[in-house]
């Protein structure tokens, strides 16, 4: 039994290399007639440009590329949310985090704003903030995979569209897509001279300006974009005990990027970008002893009127360099190799009690990566029986994790401090192969795999600290040394007893595969069932309270079954999707936030039913209608011994089998409605967008049922608010635009308005239960501003 995994996986490798030479094959053998062809494979035709369409009456057709070929949204058997840059721009999207509301099913959180959110797709996702955490939610921009979750939160300006693939695609995709993949894609230098410019203003001191200008530099030989984007805001809280508005943000972005075309066949696509976010985050208190006080006697009095006397800034920074290469050989296969190096830096401080007592619990956790990769792929010609797309992928990623919190000392707890610094190396390797195959003029095969290999190392040390109370971040003094992987030193700091530690080195060998049946009903109309599996690779726990904190927890696998209809009607008209789909979890990867660590474990299994249901509608020329209702029965099956905070149970374990996974609402549903009214000197649109989100909790144990909780946890009512700060109650936000447009179309001067209703939402709640206080994040509340935007 031994040598069963090596036989599965060398005849996995196989199954690769002879597909490969199979497609190549299949080229050579006598083709059917062009004009045959286009009556059997109707599904390659090429998409007609979005203006005729619109200009007709239709529906903008979206051509989607995360598959690694250009096809219609419509027509690609899986799960699919593409959305234009317009749409975004519209809908009030500006970065990573507000992308989930324009998505059923998408879940962003944070607890550093933009500057670091995390996806969740279908109640799959991550609840690890480290440097080096791994999500489940793969992004990746302009076909370069951002593997450092500290790069994902990218601002959207200048873009051409982004490509929400729910469900595994760890085939084309690469690993850490269990839950699916987001995918964005700027607007790319051409020939025409074409650019913009934009300036926004509001309320809570809003400000920001965005351009972009493209062109020739040598007609079809040599073409240029450069764009930008820089914004600001002060906040919609304040903060007692600074005197100053918190809750805002700066950031600005930039990238460059030239198209080269040397030769006819040749295409070099070099983009580089520079960027920088820094967030004030506003931390509310909940106070759990009477009156709503915490341990220090603080209790809060205004929502909007916080007292965090701690920093609470998130700032990342991001650059990178990516080259494109392309070339068409003359039988129409095509290669091309995309090389980039990736690199971002965040740092978080937070005031954990989120109070302006005099005992100042508080913490700064960051890091650095730096990821280099490279992808070369094959890619057979569209108008084949047999189509092929194949590769090999490389990356390494170099992330530094640190932490310092200065009254979080595992020996003098209050008094001293602790701190780490992790270094962790990953080597990532694989190879890949996709075949579609035309069965029958109507009917689809579509199958793939992909074989990784993985190796994470790690090496670094934590250590308590005498805390100085001048400069609290100052780590030099050291108290006890209670990890340090070079001298083999792991200890348990309170009574200096020898533990083992996790082994420093691990290779991970896992394949992902895929196979969908397509069948078209009629013209626009298709049918298909979906099998795929994928994994998240095992990793280090790297943000630690304890010696046992650091931890090599396993990888994790999702397998998924679904299905759907797609159907183009009314003429181009209407556009509706339904899917249905049912996830087999093993091994989760569950990260539980302890009082003053983290620990991510594996659960044993989990699963996940639901559907989406989404649909467009363009009635008249002038009136545009879309929806999206997606429902998740998302639960854990198996996992009887998680941990939680010691107060919540007394420090014993709890059962969360039968409980639901953590920020998963059973329901989320999108509407949007847009009419234009002509006018004499042009027209006005008018626009609103609604979304419904059900209850979900922050955290895997704050809805299970505790049967030792600490003596002021014990009482129903105080159970009960527990229950209540932990989750996000069901809320309905919704946007109004109005916007007016020239008669050419290249001026546009609007107004609108976000939260219409002024519902306060979350984005997430930590325990601070040593202080008794719980401290929670609040998200934006009403606004208002206006556009003005002029283009070439």
């Amino acid at each position: 039994m031994v040598f069963a995994p090596i036989t599965h996986r060398v005849t996995f490798a196989l199954v690769l290399s002879t597909s490969t030479v199979y497609a190549a094959s299949a080229t050579e053998q006598p083709q059917p007639k062009p004009q045959q062809h286009a009556r059997t494979t109707p599904q390659r035709a090429a998409t007609p440009p979005a203006a005729p369409r619109q200009a007709s009456g239709k529906l903008e057709e979206i051509t989607v590329r995360s598959n690694k070929r250009a096809q219609a949204a419509n027509n690609t058997p899986a799960s699919i949310v593409a959305l234009s840059g317009k749409t975004l721009q519209t809908t009030g999207v500006r970065d990573a985090l507000t992308l989930a509301r324009d998505v059923p099913g998408l879940m962003a959180e944070t607890t550093s704003g933009s500057a670091n959110p995390r996806y969740r797709l279908r109640g799959i996702g991550t609840n690890d903030f480290s440097a080096n955490m791994t999500t489940a939610v793969g992004v990746s921009e302009d076909d370069v995979f951002l593997d450092s979750g500290a790069s994902q939160g990218v601002p959207i300006y200048d873009l051409d569209h982004v490509e929400v693939f729910r469900g595994p695609q760890g085939t084309l995709q690469g690993k850490n897509t269990t839950a699916g993949m987001v995918s964005y894609y700027t607007k790319k230098p051409t020939n025409k001279l074409d650019g913009y410019v934009r300036g926004t203003a509001g309320n809570y001191g809003l400000w920001g300006e965005e351009g972009a200008l493209g062109g020739p530099l040598i007609k079809d030989k040599l073409m240029a974009r450069f764009a930008i984007v820089n914004r600001d805001y002060d906040g919609q809280y304040y903060n007692g005990t600074h005197k100053n508005p918190t809750g805002g943000y700066q950031y600005y972005d930039m990238r460059g990027q030239i198209l080269a075309k040397p030769v006819e066949n040749l295409s070099i696509l070099v983009k580089a970008h520079l960027g920088r976010n820094k967030t004030m985050v506003p931390i509310d208190h909940v106070g759990l002893l009477d009156g709503g006080t915490d341990a220090q006697g603080y209790a809060q009095t205004s929502v909007r009127n916080i007292q965090n006397n701690g920093r609470t800034d998130a700032t990342t920074r991001r650059s990178g360099l990516s080259v494109n290469a392309k070339y068409d050989l003359a039988n129409g296969w095509s290669l091309a190799d995309i090389f980039a190096l990736e690199w971002n830096h965040f740092n978080v401080f937070s005031d954990d009690d989120a109070s302006p007592a005099p005992i100042d619990y508080q913490e700064n956790i960051g890091g650095v990566a730096r990821v280099l990769s490279n992808e070369f792929r094959v890619v057979s010609p569209q108008n084949k029986k047999i189509r092929y797309v194949g590769g090999v992928y490389y990356m390494r990623n170099l992330t530094q994790s640190y932490s310092q919190q200065p009254l979080y000392s595992p020996t003098d707890f209050g008094v001293g401090g602790n701190a780490s610094s992790f270094n962790i190396n990953t080597q990532d390797a694989a190879v890949f192969s996709a075949l579609s195959f035309d069965l029958a003029p109507r009917l689809t095969l579509d199958i793939g795999g992909r074989f990784t290999s993985e190796t994470r190392s790690a090496n670094g040390e934590a250590w308590a600290y005498n805390t100085d109370p001048s400069n609290p971040y100052y780590t030099g003094d050291r108290a006890v040394t209670y990890i340090n992987t070079n001298t083999n030193t792991f200890i348990d700091p309170t009574t200096g007893q020898a533990m083992s530690g996790p082994p420093l080195h691990k290779t991970f060998n896992k394949d992902s595969e895929d196979a969908s049946l397509k069948y078209r009903f009629a013209p626009g109309i298709i049918g298909y069932l979906r099998y795929a599996r994928g994994f998240r690779t095992g990793n280090y726990n790297t943000y630690v309270a304890t010696t046992s904190d650091f931890s090599l927890y396993n990888p994790e696998e999702l397998t998924d079954y679904e299905g759907g209809v797609k159907a183009r009607i009314w003429g181009g008209k209407a556009q509706l999707n339904l899917s249905g789909f049912h996830y087999d979890y093993n091994n989760m990867q569950v990260t539980i936030l302890q009082n003053t660590g983290t620990h991510t474990t594996n659960a044993a299994q989990a699963v996940s039913n639901g559907f989406e249901f989404e649909g467009q509608i363009r009635p008249l020329p002038n009136l545009f209608g879309s929806f999206g209702v997606s429902y998740q029965d998302a639960h854990y099956t198996n996992f009887k011994n998680a941990s939680a905070p010691t107060p919540f149970n007394g420090g014993n374990p709890v059962n969360l089998s039968g409980q639901p996974l953590e920020r998963a609402p059973r329901v989320t549903a999108n509407f949007l409605l847009s009419y234009k009214i002509p006018v004499s000197f042009g027209d006005f649109t008018v626009q609103t967008d609604w979304r419904y989100t059900s209850r979900y909790r922050f955290q895997a144990w704050s809805d299970a049922h505790a049967t030792t909780p600490a003596a002021f946890l014990a009482s129903p009512q105080m159970q009960a608010l527990v229950r209540q700060s932990f989750s996000q109650n069901p809320v309905i936000t919704g946007n109004v635009r109005v916007a007016w447009h020239s008669v050419d179309e290249k001026m546009e001067v609007a107004f609108w308005l976000h939260n219409v209703t002024n519902q306060m939402t979350y984005t997430n709640a930590f325990g601070e239960f040593f202080n008794r206080n719980i401290s929670r994040y609040p998200g934006d509340l009403r606004a208002f501003g206006f556009e003005v935007m002029r283009s070439l």
